[in-house]
């Protein structure tokens, strides 16, 4: 337990300040770092489809993956949408004319299309999230909005969890998880945002006002628990307990992003919506 912990620390002291100085140069190193992290989880992604035997193009898939952040950073968020439709139509001809009807080719499309736009597609509006305010550092603090809430949330959860757990809130996904604990969870979230985003970003705060601060609280708060939920079902459906062995003492990437793929576009589209 003791060595577990001491992993799980070491990754943090390492991983947490390399994440702030990359969000903080903004940019292309930015982009470039989230594409790094895309094309990671397509691959953990693939790894866990592999156990079940099921057919998958792991390497375009992957690549293809890794452009979405720096296509959202050149052209703009709706850059999403158009490359988006360019690897479905990729992947589509390319599993027609490389993969025989008997062996799937339109299900192993499908997986990697879908793999391509949760990993990729999903975290490219951090991206937008980052170049929402022109400030460097109130573009970087605003990224981190949905960071701070969404560990909150999931630390909220957890203790709460463990303190009051009684009725299980999704048994056949993750035995672990209980509707008290869930319920502590979204309790966290708007006083997560509205705490934040007092301290970090005074200006966002008064313009937004308290009622909308406890919306987009309850909001992430949702996106969190749904996002954790989603990863533990794939890796059920995959029969795995994490994604990878990549980070010592905490699994896979996509054990530590599960939430933030979701949280992070939540964030942006309520930032633009009221913009």
């Amino acid at each position: 337990m003791a060595s577990e912990l001491s992993k799980r620390l070491t990754v943090a002291a390492v991983g947490i300040p390399v994440c702030i100085a990359i969000a903080y140069a903004g940019g292309v190193v930015f982009a470039a770092g989230l594409g790094i992290l895309a094309y990671l989880a397509v691959g953990e992604i693939g790894a866990m489809l592999g156990e079940r035997g099921r057919r998958y193009v792991n390497r375009a898939g992957a690549l293809l993956a890794g452009l979405f952040p720096l296509a959202a950073l050149l052209l703009g968020p709706q850059a999403i949408g158009w490359l988006a439709v360019g690897c479905l139509l990729g992947l589509l001809g390319f599993a027609t004319l490389h993969i025989p009807p008997a062996e799937m080719p339109f299900q192993t499309a499908a997986l990697t299309f879908t793999a391509v736009l949760y990993a990729g597609g999903l975290l490219s509006f951090g991206v937008s999230l980052r170049e929402f305010l022109p400030d460097r550092l109130e573009g970087t603090l605003l990224f981190f909005l949905p960071v701070v809430v969404t560990w909150a949330v999931d630390t909220a959860a957890y203790t709460g969890g463990r303190a009051m757990g009684r009725r299980k809130m999704a048994p056949a996904i993750s035995p672990n998880k209980t509707v008290e604990g869930g319920l502590s969870g979204l309790l966290a979230g708007p006083v997560a945002a509205v705490i934040y985003t007092w301290i970090a970003l005074p200006d966002i705060a008064a313009s937004l006002g308290l009622g909308r601060l406890l919306v987009l609280g309850i909001v992430l708060g949702v996106a969190a628990i749904l996002g954790d939920l989603a990863e533990s079902s794939l890796k059920r459906e995959c029969q795995v307990k994490d994604s990878s062995a990549l980070l010592p003492g905490h699994g896979g990437l996509l054990d530590r992003m599960d939430s933030l793929l979701w949280t992070i576009p939540v964030a942006y589209f309520f930032f633009a919506a009221i913009a």
